[in-house]
């Protein structure tokens, strides 16, 4: 009987324990959480400041975005994407996931165009106005939490599959890769009498 209720203890504490540390790491921020921090106009403008080219950095998309048009009702080129056929109709979907790493192939003032693929196919993000300067989606024709925007030279609807509105997408940078700007630093070694 001893042996049984020491069993009983043992499985039971087991399971307090397992758990405990699931409720407790489901509410915590995991490391890919932690490890981008939104790009701003100030860190753009200490990139500047010290001579870097903004080319060199990476970027990466913090929600799940998703490109649409419509073909009609036949296929044409695709270089891209997914095609779907939709109510008789061919739809051309592009999806750039979460994290999806980035380069800028050009910038017009504040605005940087971001390539996701090699077809250099980019996409414009520059500083939002209510968001401390965060660089986020540009795009025209709002409406809804959708927008328009034109990408392989075509007009597509976009949208964030992971936020409600797209104007919420925002432009990533690798923390180190910002904290290694605002550590720029020089060590002396002092000088002798000769």
């Amino acid at each position: 009987m001893k042996r049984i209720f020491i069993s009983v203890v043992i499985v039971a504490s087991v399971c307090l324990l397992v758990c405990g540390c699931s409720r407790h790491s489901a509410g915590a921020k995991t490391a890919r959480d932690t490890f981008y921090i939104p790009f701003t106009r100030a860190l753009k403008q200490r990139i500047e400041s010290n001579h870097l080219d903004i080319k060199k950095v990476q970027f990466f998309v913090d929600q799940k975005l998703v490109l649409r048009r419509s073909m009609g009702t036949q296929k044409n080129d695709i270089k891209s994407g997914v095609i779907l056929f939709e109510n008789g109709q061919y739809i051309n979907e592009v999806i750039i996931p979460r994290n999806t790493p980035g380069v800028c192939v050009g910038a017009n003032g504040d605005r940087l165009m971001i390539s996701f693929e090699l077809q250099n196919n980019s996409v414009e993000f520059g500083p939002g106005g209510f968001n401390d300067g965060y660089f986020t989606l540009y795009a025209h024709n709002w409406n809804g939490g959708s927008a328009e925007m034109i990408y392989d030279n075509k007009n597509y609807k976009v949208q964030c599959a992971t936020c409600l509105n797209v104007g919420d997408v925002k432009l990533m940078v690798r923390k180190s890769e910002a904290e290694k700007l605002q550590r720029t630093q020089r060590v002396v070694e002092g000088r002798k009498v000769d």
